[in-house]
């Protein structure tokens, strides 16, 4: 890749995009300096906090407060000055699933993505550890169910499969040790907050993933850390996610940079998009939500958000509407016939609300296509000659920017 490319993937994959007076002046710098840039920012104080939380009561009945939280994120990823943090958050999101339809919520999973946008690229422990007793995973796996009479399974399993180890690396005698250690803690969707209640709790010493005397979630925490499967397991998550692979090649030297950094985020991250930077990466299927928030903001369009959410529900993807504990599908998924149809409405949306002095409209209004792939903040500095003949064929500026973002040289990243 050269400078512009390599600014231009790093901003795609770390960041949502980058409008084109960015890209001249992040290309001046170098894509190195971005990447650090980028990391330093992302490890500070977190900015402003978007949401009121006047607009979020504890209400399981308020869907108002469920559009707010959803609608407020969205946007806040499309206007954020902290690309890094806000994409790590999604990642995190992904990763350590919860979803409003079973939490009920929105405060709750307001204060879930707060978590993560704090913590994005923090010690990988105690981020593992305040998830494990965030009240809306308590209520999402049912561990604000869970008594030393009746232990819950369900986060004991997932904290393993999904979280951190992956298939084949516990045992069912780990996934039930795991439930009487996490056991005592009260949630419901009606309480503010979580509550360790003593005598729910099974304080027995247990065996757990081959350490003795698990018992309690520092314990647990302690012991998932210290798993030789855990490196490997979250660098190959985050490689999936920024490079396009998990080949045991670029995961490796990963892993063992996030051992020797005794589990910071920052370092792995950092790592990773190195990695990136020199070749490591892959094509990657940009998902509905991702693919939305670039595209607005390299357009600068502002799309109401009822009507957005609506266009994204349409496109199988919604933040914090996951389909299930294991996040959303990714690839070849986002092509199903129905998606596409979604997205290309989508992308009419955004085409029709981008300000008509916006670098992308202008080319298009122009039909200078390589003006238009450079103001999008592409990879690929142009069109390939399908791309070309789909775009030309349209009628108006923004029909052309419409199937410009479309297209699979801005989808595919």
């Amino acid at each position: 890749m050269n400078d512009r490319e390599a600014v231009a993937w790093l901003y795609r994959r770390a960041g949502f995009g980058l409008p084109a007076d960015a890209t001249t002046v992040a290309v001046g710098r170098g894509a190195q300096a971005e990447l650090l840039r980028l990391v330093q920012t992302a490890s500070g104080p977190a900015p402003a906090d978007p949401w009121d939380d006047a607009q979020l009561p504890y209400d399981p009945t308020d869907q108002q407060a469920r559009l707010y939280a959803i609608g407020t994120w969205l946007s806040s990823m499309i206007a954020g000055s902290d690309p890094l943090r806000d994409r790590m958050a999604w990642f995190w999101h992904g990763h350590f699933v919860s979803a409003l339809d079973k939490v009920r919520v929105g405060r709750l999973m307001v204060d879930q993505i707060r978590l993560f946008r704090t913590a994005a690229l923090g010690d990988f422990g105690s981020l593992l550890r305040a998830v494990t007793i965030d009240p809306a995973m308590l209520i999402y796996l049912d561990g604000g169910l869970s008594t030393a009479t009746a232990p819950n399974e369900n986060f004991g399993r997932e904290v393993m499969e999904l979280f951190t180890l992956g298939v084949g690396n516990y045992t069912e005698v780990d996934v039930k040790a795991a439930a009487r250690a996490l056991t005592g803690y009260r949630m419901r969707p009606r309480l503010q907050t979580a509550t360790f209640v003593a005598r729910n709790h099974d304080d027995r010493p247990q065996r757990y993933l081959g350490v003795d005397g698990v018992h309690d979630v520092d314990t647990v925490v302690g012991a998932l850390l210290a798993h030789p499967a855990l490196p490997t397991f979250i660098a190959g998550e985050l490689a999936g996610a920024m490079l396009g692979t998990t080949d045991d090649s670029v995961v490796a030297p990963l892993a063992e940079a996030f051992v020797k950094s005794s589990f910071d985020i920052a370092a792995l991250v950092s790592a990773t998009l190195s990695a990136g930077i020199a070749g490591a990466g892959q094509e990657v299927v940009l998902a509905p939500v991702p693919w939305f928030v670039i595209a607005s903001r390299v357009t600068g369009a502002t799309v109401p958000v009822r009507q957005a959410l609506a266009g994204l529900s349409a496109a199988a993807q919604v933040p914090m509407l996951p389909p299930n504990v294991a996040g959303w599908p990714g690839g070849q998924a986002w092509f199903a016939s129905g998606t596409v149809v979604a997205r290309a409405n989508l992308a009419m949306m955004i085409a029709s609300a981008a300000p008509v002095d916006n670098p992308a409209i202008e080319a298009a209004r122009g039909g200078d296509l390589d003006a238009l792939a450079g103001a999008l903040g592409m990879i690929s500095p142009t069109f390939d000659a399908a791309s070309k003949k789909a775009i030309d064929a349209a009628t108006t500026p923004r029909q052309r920017l419409a199937l410009a973002l479309i297209s699979p040289e801005f989808v595919i990243s």
